[in-house]
């Protein structure tokens, strides 16, 4: 079969090996076996369909790869084009790792790649990445501060990195919370403009976040602290934490908080 207009066929058991099929198809009671590379509208009532469709699904649902980073060996699955998950296998942490603000990675595949390091020396690292939203090829660079991967003219972005955690109460009373305070690398700065961490918190499973303010770290201000003060009452089941900065902490070893007790 080649073309035609339309299709009809009641209680009938259809072979249709087509290059173009019809432009519509209609099936009452009927098994329909339809090897097709360009597929028209079905409309089918009670009907046994087997359709092998040549080309390319334009949204896998799930796709996975994985690096080495730094001794760290890395798990991607790339869902959709909804988020990116991120499985750290050394510390047995998930993340999610996003484009801009967003929770989907550009990063379509990649890999470690080994005897490139004539290329890579100057990239902080032999990973390289392949782009399927603007199509480029480039290295990851733990130390960099800015993403070149960004958008099709080349201009670079801010990572934008967000810890949270959470405090249980499973009291009905309210637990109050004196302040809190975030150990980590204070000071260790590279870019004076990074410099700004901010804590939001929610009282509602993160369906809302309320903030409590944005602190600026000046660079290789190592005596620093990062404190937020007077924070309330946490109430049932708890409170959610969330610290958002780009660039002025490069590791975060915990958030400490004063209840009093």
């Amino acid at each position: 079969m080649t073309t035609a207009a339309s299709i009809t066929s009641p209680q009938a058991r259809v072979l249709g090996v087509v290059n173009k099929p019809a432009a519509n198809m209609s099936s009452t009671q009927a098994r329909i076996l339809a090897p097709v590379e360009e597929m028209a509208d079905i409309n089918a009532v009670q009907a046994r369909i087997l359709a092998v469709v040549r080309g390319r699904i334009g949204y896998p649902n799930v796709r996975a790869w994985t690096f080495t980073l730094d001794g760290h060996d890395y798990y991607i699955l790339r869902l959709g084009t909804s988020s990116t998950l991120v499985y750290d296998l050394t510390t047995n942490q998930w993340y999610i790792w996003g484009s801009g603000t967003g929770d989907l990675w550009y990063a379509y595949n990649g890999c470690n790649w080994n005897g490139a390091n004539s290329q890579s020396g100057g990239y902080g690292s032999n990973i390289v990445v392949g782009d399927d939203t603007f199509g480029t090829l480039y290295f990851l660079d733990p130390e960099y501060d800015y993403d070149d991967a960004g958008s099709y003219d080349g201009t670079s972005s801010t990572f934008q990195r967000v810890v949270e955690g959470q405090v249980i109460n499973t009291s009905y009373n309210g637990q109050r919370c004196y302040g809190v305070e975030v150990l980590g690398s204070i000071g260790d700065v590279t870019s004076p403009t990074l410099t700004n961490v901010t804590l939001d918190y929610s009282d509602d499973r993160g369906k809302t976040f309320a903030t409590a303010g944005t602190i600026t770290v000046p660079t290789t201000s190592y005596d620093a602290r990062l404190s937020w003060r007077s924070l309330g009452n946490i109430p049932t089941p708890g409170r959610l934490f969330k610290i958002t900065d780009y660039g002025a902490l490069r590791r975060i070893d915990s958030l400490e908080m004063e209840d009093g007790k």
